[in-house]
């Protein structure tokens, strides 16, 4: 047996290594065997979802990668196969990787391009941006750490993933905390689990700092993990350094401790011992977190740096002994930053207070003594003009001392104020000096040396002595306490103004009586005006004051970003002011300025609106209030709106009437002409001159300033000119042309002014005049036609100035470039002197570019080298045909750049050009016809390919189409190409990807060719419309106009989806007639139309993306025309499936008789199926319905996201509601997560539950199952890589050797390693025998995981079938019923349990067996916990043990599963069990037996088992039920069955807690088997429902019965007899209008009772009795009257012994003397006659039988007498023959 045994686990051993290692072992048959071929697995695919599903799945998980692609992407399908090689992976670790084509939706998280990739962390978005194509590169960043980051979060992490980021990471810290479900969220009931909630709180703090000093920070959830660490009590830190872990021993809740820890851990124990390089993030983050910091600044191609590198690495470990930090960095920016000006230096941070090392930097020695040094001393640290800007920024509170080395009062102050730097840093005041006389100035500063105090970056001058440290240091403790208001100067306010938001400025005169007062006033709100982050500050400076227009000292000004607002109220007033502070910063107001405020804010600001009036007067002050109005709307815009009173600087704007508005937009201003009053006018007119560019309106001042700051200013004088005058109708006509100018960089004004136009010589108007760096040029042409107006302008002889190369603007040069073929640009930075020269120079050759015909022009815009991605300035570049090339020779040579412009002009390209970015932007959006080959330098098959393409350049020239290359890889992958070679092909700027074969160059052209031929749209006039509309169920209508050169590029993207929208239904045409287009809505086409049967809505989306408008004319919302169910093809409904989760589909046909009527019928519920998320189409396609199982019509067909296949429905076709409700359980919108419970929720649940499904479970085992399963893929993984290097030891766990792993020490590795005995080829050591056994282990248990997963599915099944289905892991509740070994599955119903017997990984199976238990009423299995509940607490139960691999046993238990309904009818419940031992205990020795358990007493079953007729006679035999002398105790079902069939029923209702009821039933217990014999039942019942059912208010109650007609008794229940005597009372026992039943016991009592009783003798079911017993109920009630009991008796042998033969019959009993009734029963009235009768002959009656008596009296008298009177002789006796 044991051999046996060791067998069948050695082969399992062997069949499990031999699927996990299929090359390598050959256990069972070593010779001649082949290996078995492995099973083929299914091709991982990524996961389809559409919107809802994406939107569901971030809410549910942590980690998603989504993968955005789009229909016509060619590349798409390439990425996607490679990415689905890493699906799997993706999924060990955690994150579900989906797939998504939905451009509405890419575009709200920020993609434009396609492919993309999104990794979303815990709902953050993150965008991949490298190569797609490299698969592995994809899935380390999906694994990383850096893209697990998420801001001031810890991310957590499972298992897997930290294996890899400890392998992969240089330095991480793991945080590891109980398991969720030990410490359940938010939940804080155990103390380990609110230790671990801080810890992680805390250290949440220094998260960012960590991830900036590049060290990873990670958090688990993993108990088994920690465990196997042996890392003890959690929640725990450990640090793994290059892999090593370090366990952190310190307290977890100073978050400063453990990043002080971490730091110091980061370089310690290194190998190398070098300096750390580090970034600019993580050198900030070191300088706030350590206390002793040196950075050595240096570069890594500079020789010195490096020499003073190799000598400080010397010292860097005494640094590290003495406590400091020693880290370098090479960035030049960030040297800047610090203020380090020459290369290498060296700055000491002490709490983050720099110090400049200014000695000799070769001299290690000497550097380490000054480090000590300043470790040793406490002075005040220098600092540079940019760590000063930093630390003010960052609102610390800083002491700065403004001094100068080479002064002696300096050097005086500085040894004085020496002394108080430690009294500084206990104040929390940082103490530093700084030499630098320009940022001194900055600060108002002219004279050193000078203190500064800076508190929130409000500065605060020192006006003491400063070598008088002791009033200093009080001076700076009374500044830190006290509430005063800083005294600034000018600079210092300019620096406050532009830092802050909200800045209150207080202009005041410190020797003025009133400025002191109101000094002294305000000193009262600076803390209010500081709790509602308003800085209040002051300042003496009367200058400053003026600048801003402030005339009267003091004043108020309130500066809200930098826009200023003008107090106006009683400064004296403080709660005023500060009400009206707060209510400013709460609330927008159009601010008040003085005209240098107003200069200033023209200067600064971009958009800026400008009120000018006059404040006293009243129709002014109307309109100002009319326009607060619209102050919100215009901050919303991004408009400033301020109003100024001053007439005089009105004036300089040339407006003479008040009130006025200018716009200002980039300081170019407009006036508006319209009426003030109308504020939506005005903010109208406002929010078009912000969008659109209109033709300003100036004054003569305006236009002289605008001429002399910009190169082209087109104005169009008009004189004097009224509205409907010629001169308004040419400027409305001439506003159709300013967008064009404005695109050219050209500006548009007009003026009615005609001071400027008279200089200019303007003499009759209107007038064009043309203004090109200040020359005018006049207009000569008809001003009415504004193309000629327009084509004037932009001309090319127009712009130019002969002799001049022209200066341009960007949107100029654009211009230029997209117009002419050959343009020379120079590009320049304006006020460059050596660009100066050169275009000197370059001037003499203009003349000779002009003549070719080639554009020489000359730009020096901000940031023109960015624009066009030049290598530096300043740089000449030749544009031919938009191409590209810069000169790269001397620039001071003219001839030499006039032959290189001219050979170039010349030559003729006979290859495909290549192309810069900036070039091919243009060319896209400028060529019509574009071809562009994209390729990268490491494609080897790209020259190959590139030469066959340039043999059809030529041809593709001929046909209109240009060809280019581009080797830009990043912009490749800006337009979705990650493969490369690729090949695009653009019309009007639309992109289409070629996917054929790129080295057939006639294929090639031929594609590109049929791309340009494609015109696919019809063109429709307007009567086709018209037809269309009313014959196309589906049509959509491109509006375009002819002359708009955007039309053909919207055509070309509507054409892409044409073929494709057909396949919908989809109808697309185009029209460019206007009328039709306004008619339905576009004024300004192009747009799209889509009719639905006649019904149209217009798009409102990109109609440039090709993709949106398709995905939005198939939308099944916008597809629905009516409230009908909508009808749909083959493709439309694949759209539908794809993007809904539930769709009822119904397939019909035309040729179909009942469809017309079922279709009528499911119209009906089609809204109630909407509303509940269920989209319902029909479909005339008989062949799809095939496909779908359906082979007669009609059919409803329900489909849904969890399953693949869909679900017929199988019910009445003619029942709506019947439909509808299927369709809503089909849909079921219970979630799919079976619901975890725990204790009393849990138990509640199951006994108020009436079918529930639990699952226990025990996750420990399940953790422990999973991390060994782990830990076997971990040595499976290292077994490889040894038997790869040949026995080379494998890798040490984190935490030494694992004791399963080859028994500690070096076993493992000595097992397989070379030169052991023993080791057979290195497959039959202590490693794979340890290996083996823990695959045993976790394939053991490996159920333990998957069964969940498995019930998982069958989740919303049983919610169909009305079970809830819940898991727990309360072991308490499980051995409550029993349940000790896991996982197990009990099915309760009605609080009974049932435990099931089969294979819980089989979901089906499980389905099956409960849907069974609930539909069939099935006997339940029980263990003996739950038998030993149930007798207790059961009144009626029977009990079926049995025994497994018993035959007869289950025989049988069918038998009784039939009976099984009927036992529950009588309350009675079965349940059976397999338990032999217990069995023993109630006399079992045979199975199977049955034990009926009447209220716990047992009773054996000793009949035939195998019929259960009459087993079931047998349980609800009266004599078995009841006990002898003793009330039954029922339940309701039971007393339900008594009320039904017992005529006579006492019940007693009493209840457990009550004491006298004990004592009652005592008593009743006397007089149940006395009540037996007169046939009335008698039971107690503890049931507070029951009495409610019965209406019983008092507890305990007595009630009877009789027909289910109630009594209550109200006598002592402690008497029982007179209980009895109450129940048997004829009194009790009649019922009006009813014959009473009875018994022989009640007869005899009543014939003892009653003088006149009449017996209604019958048989049950015996037709004439029941007509008899019907007519004689008619007269009950008589008999009642005449004194006479009615009653009836079904007892035919009872009723012969009154002489009664046959039945029905009627008896009469006169004093028990009874009479037989001989007549008809039917006849009631007769009966009653006859009753009657006998019951008034009393009296006669009696008479006659006395005379019968005395008659009989006398005949026996007579006859005595005749016997003794009349007797004869005795004859004489015989004598004996002797003697005769």
């Amino acid at each position: 047996m044991t051999f046996t045994r060791l067998k069948t686990l050695t082969l399992l051993v062997c069949t499990l290594l031999a699927l996990s290692f299929p090359g390598y072992v050959n256990c069972a048959n070593k010779k001649g065997s082949q290996p078995a071929a492995a099973p083929l697995e299914p091709e991982a695919v990524i996961e389809e979802v559409n919107a809802k599903q994406l939107e569901k799945l971030l809410a549910d998980k942590d980690y998603v990668a989504v993968f955005w692609y789009a229909r016509s992407c060619v590349t798409c399908d390439k990425v996607l196969a490679e990415l689905e090689k890493i699906d799997d992976d993706t999924d060990s670790f955690g994150v579900d990787f989906v797939k998504i084509n939905d451009k509405r939706l890419a575009k709200q998280y920020g993609i434009k391009t396609f492919p993309a990739l999104t990794y979303f962390r815990e709902k953050e978005p993150i965008i991949y941006d490298g190569d797609l194509m490299d698969e592995e590169g994809v899935l380390d960043f999906l694994t990383s750490l850096e893209a697990m980051d998420l801001p001031d979060r810890i991310e957590e992490v499972n298992a897997k993933i930290l294996l890899k980021i400890i392998e992969d990471t240089d330095f991480v810290a793991v945080l590891f905390c109980p398991d969720h479900e030990t410490c359940p969220p938010r939940v804080m009931d155990k103390q380990q689990c609110r230790k671990c909630a801080k810890a992680l709180q805390e250290l949440e703090n220094i998260d960012d700092e960590a991830d900036q000093l590049g060290i990873g920070f990670v958090k688990i959830h993993d108990e088994a993990l920690a465990d196997e660490y042996n890392l003890g009590n959690l929640p725990a830190l450990v640090y793994y350094r290059h892999q090593t872990p370090i366990i952190y021993e310190g307290e977890l809740q100073r978050e400063e401790d453990v990043l002080e820890w971490l730091v110091q851990n980061k370089s310690t124990g290194d190998e190398d011992d070098v300096i750390e390089d580090v970034t600019t993030k993580t050198l900030s983050t070191l300088i706030s977190n350590i206390d002793n910091l040196v950075v050595l600044f240096y570069d890594h191609g500079n020789d010195d740096s490096m020499t003073v590198l190799e000598e400080l690495e010397q010292i860097d470990d005494d640094c590290d002994k003495h406590g400091i930090q020693f880290v370098k960095i090479d960035d030049a920016k960030a040297a800047a930053d610090y203020g380090i000006d020459s290369i290498p230096a060296i700055v000491y941070f002490e709490k983050e207070i720099p110090n400049v090392y200014d000695g000799d930097l070769m001299d290690e020695e000497q550097i380490l003594k000054w480090l000590l040094g300043q470790l040793e001393r406490d002075e005040i640290e220098d600092v540079t003009d940019e760590m000063l800007d930093t630390m003010i920024k960052e609102g610390r509170v800083i002491a700065v001392l403004f001094y100068d080395n080479n002064d002696k009062k300096s050097q005086k102050v500085l040894e004085e104020l020496e002394n108080i730097d430690d009294e500084c840093d206990a104040l929390g005041i940082t103490f530093v000096k700084i030499d630098n006389p320009e940022e001194a100035v900055e600060y108002g500063i002219n004279k050193v040396p000078k203190l500064i105090y800076f508190e929130k970056g409000i500065p605060t001058i020192y006006e003491g002595n400063l070598e008088d440290e002791e009033k200093l240091l009080k001076w700076l403790e009374e500044q830190t306490s006290s509430d005063q208001i800083e005294d600034i100067t000018d600079e210092m306010l300019d620096l406050i103004i532009e830092k802050m938001p909200h800045v209150a400025v207080l202009f005041y005169d410190k020797d003025q009586k009133k400025s002191q007062k109101v000094l002294a006033e305000l000193e009262n709100i600076d803390d209010e005006c500081d709790q509602n982050d308003i800085a209040f500050v002051k300042i003496d400076d009367d200058k400053e004051a003026k600048e801003w227009g402030i005339d009267e000292i003091p004043s108020i000004v309130l500066f809200e970003r930098g826009i200023p607002h003008i107090y106006e109220g009683d400064l004296m007033k403080e709660d005023e002011l500060l009400g009206w502070l707060v209510h400013q910063k709460r609330y927008s107001e159009i601010p008040e300025v003085t005209d240098e405020m107003k200069d200033k804010l023209v200067e600064n600001t971009e958009h800026l609106a400008v009120i000018f009036y006059d404040k006293e007067d009243k129709q002014d002050m109307r309109i100002l209030n009319e326009l607060e109005n619209i102050d919100d709307e215009l901050e919303k815009e991004g408009i400033v709106i301020v109003r100024i009173d001053n007439a005089a600087e009105a004036k300089e704007y040339g407006l003479d009437h008040l009130p006025a508005l200018i716009y200002f937009e980039n300081k170019i201003p407009a006036l508006y002409e319209g009426d003030l009053m109308n504020e939506d006018e005005v903010l109208e007119w406002l929010v078009v001159q912000k969008k659109t560019a209109t033709i300003e309106e100036v004054t003569d001042e305006i236009l002289v300033n605008l001429i002399n700051e910009h190169e082209y200013v087109v104005v169009f004088f008009t004189g004097p000119c009224e509205p409907g005058e010629s001169c308004d109708h040419t400027l409305n006509a001439l506003e159709s042309i300013d967008d064009e100018l404005d695109e050219a960089g050209i500006i548009f004004v007009t003026t009615e002014d005609t001071g400027v136009a008279k200089k200019y010589n303007v003499k009759s108007y209107p007038r064009l005049v043309f203004f090109r760096n200040r020359d005018p040029l006049h207009f000569t042409g008809d001003l009415d036609d504004e193309d000629e107006v327009l084509a004037w302008i932009t001309d090319d002889e127009t712009l130019e100035i002969p002799g001049k190369i022209e200066e341009v603007n960007v949107k100029m040069l654009d211009k230029i470039l997209a117009e002419n073929d050959h343009v020379v640009v120079f590009f320049y930075a304006e006020g460059d002197k050596k660009a100066q020269k050169i275009l000197n120079e370059l001037e003499n050759i203009d003349d000779e570019c002009e003549e070719k015909d080639i554009d020489f022009v000359k730009t020096s815009d901000d940031d023109i080298d960015k624009e066009y991605d030049l290598p530096g300035l300043p740089a000449l570049a030749f544009y031919r045909h938009k191409f590209r090339t810069i000169y790269t020779g001397d620039l001071m040579k003219e001839e030499e750049i006039l032959e290189w412009v001219i050979d170039l002009h010349e030559s003729t390209a006979d290859v495909i050009e290549s192309v810069d970015r900036k070039t091919l932007q243009v060319l896209i959006n400028d060529v019509e016809h574009l071809a562009v080959f994209f390729y990268d330098d490491e494609c080897e098959t790209c020259p190959g390919i590139l030469e066959e393409l340039e043999n059809i350049d030529d041809d593709t020239d001929k046909h209109g189409i240009q060809f280019v290359k581009s080797n830009d890889v990043k912009l490749a992958h800006e337009i979705g190409i990650f493969a490369f070679p690729a090949l695009v092909y653009y019309e009007t700027g639309v992109p289409i990807m070629y996917d054929g074969n790129l080295e057939s160059n006639q294929e090639v052209f031929n594609w590109i060719l049929e791309q340009k031929a494609d015109q696919s749209i019809e063109l429709i006039n307007r009567e086709q419309l018209i037809e269309y509309i009313g014959t196309k169920d589906f049509l959509a209508v491109v509006f375009y106009k002819e002359d708009d050169p955007d039309s053909p590029r919207v055509l070309r993207h509507i054409e892409l989806i044409d073929d494709e929208a057909a396949e919908y239904g989809i109808y697309i045409v185009k029209m460019h007639d206007k009328l039709m287009a306004k008619k339905y809505g576009y004024r300004n086409p192009p747009g799209l139309t889509y009719f639905r049967k006649g019904k149209y809505i217009n798009y409102d989306g990109d109609i440039d993306d090709e993709e949106e408008v398709l995905d939005w004319l198939t939308s099944p919302a916008n597809m629905e025309m009516t409230d009908h169910i909508e009808q749909v093809n083959r493709k439309m409904f694949e759209k539908i499936r794809k993007n809904s989760d539930y769709v009822a589909v119904i397939f019909y046909s035309e040729e179909c008789k009942q469809c017309p009527r079922v279709l009528a019928e499911v119209e009906h519920i089609d809204d109630d199926a909407d509303k509940a998320g269920i989209d319902f189409v029909k479909i005339d396609d008989k062949q799809m319905a095939k496909e779908y199982g359906v082979f007669a019509l009609p059919a409803i067909v329900f489909f849904k996201p969890t399953s693949k296949e869909p679900v017929i429905y199988a019910g009445d076709l003619y029942e709506e509601e019947q439909i509808l409700s299927w369709l809503l359980t089909q849909k079921d919108p219970s979630g799919d997560v079976i619901e975890d419970l725990e204790g009393e929720r849990l138990v509640q649940l199951i006994e108020e539950s009436g079918s529930i499904a639990v699952y226990f479970w025990n996750k420990t085992k399940c953790d422990i199952c999973n991390s060994k399963a782990m830990r076997k893929a971990r040595l499976k993984k290292e077994r490889e890589q040894h038997q790869q290097d040949g026995g080379t030891a494998s890798a040490a766990a984190a935490f030494g050797s694992d004791p399963e792993a080859g028994g500690g020490g070096g076993g493992g590795a000595a097992a397989g390693g070379e030169g052991t005995e023993g080791a057979e080829g290195g497959e039959g050591g202590a490693t794979e025998a340890s290996a083996g056994k823990q695959e045993d282990d976790a394939d053991g248990c490996e159920q333990c995981t998957k069964v969940l997963e498995e019930l998982e599915n069958i989740d919303d099944d049983c919610d169909k079938h009305g079970i809830t289905f819940v898991k727990t892991r309360d072991f308490s509740v499980a051995d409550g019923y029993g349940v000790h070994e896991y996982p197990a599955l009990v099915y309760f119903e009605g609080g009974i349990p049932n435990v099931f017997e089969g294979e819980l990984s089989e979901e089906e199976e499980v389905l099956q067996w409960l849907i069974t238990q609930k539909t069939e009423d099935r006997i339940e299995l029980i263990t003996r916990q739950m038998l030993e509940t149930m007798v207790e607490e059961t009144q009626y139960l029977a009990v079926y043990f049995y025994k497994i691999n018993c035959n007869i046993c289950d025989q049988i238990l069918e038998g009784l599963e039939l009976i099984d309904d009927e036992c529950d009818v009588f309350g009675i419940h079965m349940v059976k069990i397999q338990d032999p031992q217990l069995a023993k205990r109630y006399s079992i020795k045979t199975f199977p037996a049955l034990v009926y358990f009447r209220n716990g007493n047992p009773l054996l079953f000793e009949g035939d088992l195998q019929n259960e007729q009459s087993v079931l006679e047998w349980l609800i035999d009266d004599d078995n039920r009841e006990l002898a002398d003793e009330i039954e105790e029922v339940n309701e079902r039971m007393l339900d069955r008594l009320m039904a069939e017992s005529t006579l029923l006492v019940v007693f209702f009493y209840d457990d807690d009550c004491a006298e009821c004990e004592e009652i039933l005592e008593e009743l217990e006397e007089i149940d088997g006395e009540a037996d014999m007169f046939g009335i039942d008698f039971v107690k019942i503890a049931s507070v429902e029951a009495a409610k059912k019965y209406e019983v208010v008092n507890i305990p109650s007595l009630v009877y019965f009789r027909k289910q007609v109630p009594v209550l008794y109200d006598g002592d229940m402690h008497q029982h007899d007179k209980v009895i005597t109450w129940l048997t009372s004829q009194d009790v026992f009649e019922i009006k209008n009813e014959i009473e039943e009875v018994n022989r016991k009640m007869l005899d009592k009543l014939l003892e009772e009653n003088e006149f009783i009449s017996v209604f003798f019958y048989e049950h079911n015996q037709p004439d009795s029941i007509a008899s017993l019907e007519k004689l109920e008619n007269i009950d009630s008589e008999t009642d009257n005449l004194d006479i009991t009615f009653v009836k008796m079904a007892d035919s042998r009872y009723a012969k012994k009154w002489g009664v033969t046959k039945l029905p019959a009627m008896v009469y009993f006169r004093r028990r003397f009874p009479s037989i009734y001989r007549g008809d029963l039917l006849s009631e009235d007769e009966v009653l006659e006859w009753l009657r009768k006998n019951r008034f002959r009393q009296p006669e009656l009696n008479i006659f039988m006395y005379a019968l008596i005395a008659l009989a009296l006398a005949f026996v008298i007579y006859t005595a007498f005749l016997l003794q009177c009349f007797k004869p002789a005795p004859p004489p006796p015989v004598q004996h023959p002797k003697q005769s």
